[in-house]
């Protein structure tokens, strides 16, 4: 099993969300986590909660990987920089390596997702997301992979399940998806032979606005849209579960994750009759397509 105590990990989009969620799993782990995201004020209050991790971790002695009676030496710091632009990530990694000399675990979680109709996504709409989505991660990734070949880290992708398949509603979204699918792949074949690269493939996240940051978006679509996974009919996946499986997938060096693994099924029958595939995603939509 791995020894988390001093390792370095950083988190882009570490900040909310899922993000946070990897974050506070691998502290808990003994790591010294870099949170990377653009809004230093949301930053610096997701510093703070997790440093009450931190804090409730010692007092308690636990550490989940390296076993209850070893004593977490990890801490949590912030650096503000936009993935989406040269200059600022090369400063980024420049900082975080002069603070800390190394990097063990580079996770591209930044992502945003869009609800709009085929018809209506425009030319804009695809630029936009895979900047964001796809771009970002090549960018990260270019700047940091010289790092974690000397330290024989982990690179970890994080995709969706629109990396292996279609969906209404989101083109844009699935597209920049399987183009970041695409880029993991060719890391496998042609990066560092020392660096782990994991893709992780998660559905709908869990989340406390249960969609509502869609309602705008979607006001023109199906009511069903705006749900998490533009209303696949699947259960939110917790992402503090997600969070664990990525560290568990770090520490055995998986080269993906499908989350839920069912969904794996789907997609090797969409393989083998694209028309059995593209019934199997209209019968699991909320809606009628």
């Amino acid at each position: 099993m791995t020894n988390w105590n001093g390792k370095v990990v950083v988190v882009t989009g570490g900040s909310s969300g899922l993000g946070r969620q990897i974050a506070a799993e691998f502290l808990r782990c003994g790591c010294h986590v870099v949170c990377l995201a653009r809004d230093a004020v949301k930053l610096n209050a997701a510093a703070e909660e997790l440093k009450e991790v931190q804090s409730l971790n010692s007092l308690s002695g636990a550490n989940p990987q390296n076993g209850p009676s070893d004593k977490a030496t990890g801490s949590v710091s912030c650096v503000a920089a936009d993935v989406t632009d040269d200059a600022s990530v090369a400063a980024a990694v420049a900082e975080i390596k002069q603070s800390h000399g190394q990097i063990d675990v580079w996770i591209n979680n930044v992502g945003r997702s869009l609800r709009i109709s085929l018809a209506d996504a425009t030319v804009s709409d695809y630029r936009e997301l895979m900047e964001i989505n796809f771009i970002s991660a090549i960018r990260c990734t270019a700047a940091v992979l010289p790092l974690l070949d000397r330290t024989s880290g982990h690179l970890v992708n994080i995709g969706s399940l629109a990396s292996k398949t279609g969906w209404p509603w989101v083109a844009p979204y699935t597209t920049s998806k399987h183009a970041l699918a695409a880029y993991h792949h060719q890391l496998r074949l042609e990066g560092p032979r020392s660096v782990h690269y994991l893709f992780v493939c998660p559905g709908p996240i869990a989340r406390s606005d249960a969609g509502a940051r869609y309602s705008a978006q979607a006001s023109s679509l199906p009511d069903h849209v705006s749900r998490p996974g533009a209303g696949v009919k699947m259960k939110g996946i917790s992402p503090e579960y997600i969070a664990k499986k990525i560290r568990l997938g770090c520490e055995r060096r998986k080269a993906d994750i499908v989350l839920p693994w069912k969904a794996r099924i789907a997609f090797a029958l969409a393989q083998l009759s694209p028309r059995i595939g593209d019934r199997l995603l209209k019968s699991s939509s909320s809606g009628k397509n």
